[in-house]
């Protein structure tokens, strides 16, 4: 009975899988089709001619998605990076300094995620233009730098309150200060959980539409999700195959940062799931 009950966990997992690999797989064939091929209707239909690479050079020359990418990779790995970095000494300061008032710092870090991203959207427009930041780089990043600190705060934060504190009270008796506690005791502990912030975090500002949408309007600084959406307005000037290979190039960082990261993420995502 215990068998035949893993047989059906295993076929419904592999049924989900089948059913989450198909759009995938789909949008792989017709990106490697010609505009030729694709207009014969079949979208089930293997290629005739692999021209995916083709595709994708089109892509980025028509939708300037080549500027896109290097401005989205900035972002995230820029903003995810300093977010992370500011909010494991936060955390620090509240678990291991035990500041004074240190979980009030925390929820007022924390009401950053309460109200929906959209309603930031016309005070950020008013006050970056005031400010000279619309449409510049500092300001871009700035932004993912800040909006990306609340969760990050609220992952170490709770990963570093299951650390036993006794490790930090040796230190201590060894003649450690703050600075040498977080750097060599508690900083190679973070590593699983930084992993999943550093993989949730960049994936977010690479997918960012709406902010890079309303806080830009030049391709040298526009991300490229926003140069992506450009892009469906005119794609009729080279074909959908060309779209589905920009859509193709876009999902190829975030998949491949998944799979860099995947031993960490995989132990940060137990250690969550635990606390």
């Amino acid at each position: 009975m215990k068998r035949l009950g893993q047989w059906i966990i295993y076929i419904i997992i592999g049924l989900l899988a089948i059913l989450w690999a198909l759009p995938v797989i789909l949008v792989l064939m017709n990106a490697s089709k010609s505009l030729t091929d694709f207009n014969q209707g079949n979208i089930w239909a293997f290629p005739t001619t692999f021209q995916l690479g083709k595709n994708i050079m089109e892509a980025i020359r028509m939708g300037g998605l080549g500027l896109g990418l290097l401005s989205s990779f900035s972002y995230g790995v820029l903003g995810a990076g300093i977010a992370i970095i500011l909010s494991a000494m936060a955390a620090f300061g509240i678990v291991i300094l035990r500041l004074k008032g240190g979980f009030y710092w925390f929820l007022l870090i924390y009401s950053g995620t309460i109200f929906p991203f959209q309603m930031y959207l016309v005070p950020l427009f008013k006050g970056y233009q005031e400010l000279g930041l619309y449409d510049t780089f500092v300001g871009m990043l700035l932004f993912y730098t800040a909006i990306a600190i609340p969760f990050c705060v609220f992952l170490l934060r709770n990963y570093m309150a299951a650390l036993p504190y006794e490790i930090v009270e040796a230190a201590q008796l060894d003649g450690f200060r703050s600075f040498g506690i977080f750097i060599r005791i508690i900083g190679p502990h973070l590593l699983p959980p930084i992993s999943v912030l550093f993989l949730f975090q960049f994936t977010w500002i690479w997918n960012d539409l709406v902010f890079g949408m309303t806080l830009t309007r030049s391709e040298t600084i526009r991300p490229i999700m926003a140069g992506l959406a450009t892009m469906q307005g005119i794609y009729f000037r080279s074909g959908v195959t060309t779209l589905l290979a920009g859509i193709v190039l876009t999902s190829l960082p975030t998949v491949l940062l998944f799979f860099a990261l995947q031993r960490n993420f995989i132990k940060g995502m137990q250690h969550s799931v635990k606390s």
